[in-house]
């Protein structure tokens, strides 16, 4: 089954439970159908919502800001002539300030899509090297795989955020008092409810051999699969460096 259809299960499987629910608080309120109707209409808003806005929400997150090719011209050649190979649109270039070496594409079709790569991979790798990682991201874009990741990126990231969400209410709500753990608490027992679903949406969804068919895919566009498995080995030690873990990334985007 592939991650479209898989993200599909997700959404009718989350749509129902939802659906239920709503029915069932409208019972217990005296509004028999509007508790379901409501809900039925806020999952519809939701998921199209996410499907034409996820993007976006993830570039603002993470602070990318949209370069244009006179101030990286590098950076832009190599995307124009990757996907020219690829036959496809070239993406919207972005570059976040970070450290940690990463690159992903974003966007709900080829004709919308966005490539982010950060400061700190353009520092770590050669061109060679870069030129292959792209090639890897672009595999993404091309195979329409984008909009799946987007959209569990925000589900999961909807799902983690409850804890900060919960944390801040026990705080307003006459909990956060001076040397109060309650917060703290509240937070960790919130997290220990939505961190195993968030979890398992992107296992069930995600499928790693995704990453192995991008990875083919680059080393035959580039032509040097070399290139890409030192770029991979560089990335890997760094990440494994105590610099890697002031980066600020939300472990529900980790699939990107």
């Amino acid at each position: 089954m592939n991650s479209r259809r898989r993200l599909l299960f997700l959404w009718i499987g989350f749509t129902v439970l939802m659906v239920v629910a709503g029915e069932v608080t409208g019972r217990m309120i005296g509004v028999e159908f509007l508790g379901m109707i409501t809900m039925f209409a806020f999952i519809s808003l939701l998921a199209l919502s996410i499907y034409f806005y996820s993007d976006r929400i993830l570039l603002r997150w993470y602070h990318a800001e949209e370069v244009k090719s006179d101030v990286y011209p590098s950076l832009h050649e190599i995307i124009a002539k990757l996907s020219k190979k690829m036959e496809i649109p070239i993406p919207r270039v972005y570059v976040v300030d970070s450290p940690m070496p990463n690159t992903f594409a974003l966007g709900r079709n080829t004709e919308h899509s966005s490539i982010v790569v950060t400061d700190g991979l353009m520092e770590l790798l050669d061109h060679g090297e870069i030129e292959a990682v792209l090639a890897h991201e672009l595999a993404h874009i091309k195979e329409g795989e984008t909009p799946v990741a987007g959209e569990v990126g925000i589900l999961a990231g909807f799902l983690t955020a409850l804890a900060s969400v919960a944390f801040w209410a026990s705080i307003f709500t006459g909990f956060g008092q001076e040397d109060d753990p309650a917060p703290n608490l509240i937070r960790f027992f919130v997290t220990a409810l939505v961190a195993p679903p968030a979890a398992t949406i992107i296992q069930v969804v995600m499928s790693r051999s995704r990453e192995y068919m991008a990875d083919e895919k680059s080393a035959s566009i580039h032509g040097k699969g070399d290139e890409l498995a030192s770029a991979l080995q560089r990335i890997d030690n760094k990440l494994k460096t105590e610099d890697s873990y002031s980066s600020g990334v939300n472990p529900s985007h980790a699939h990107l």
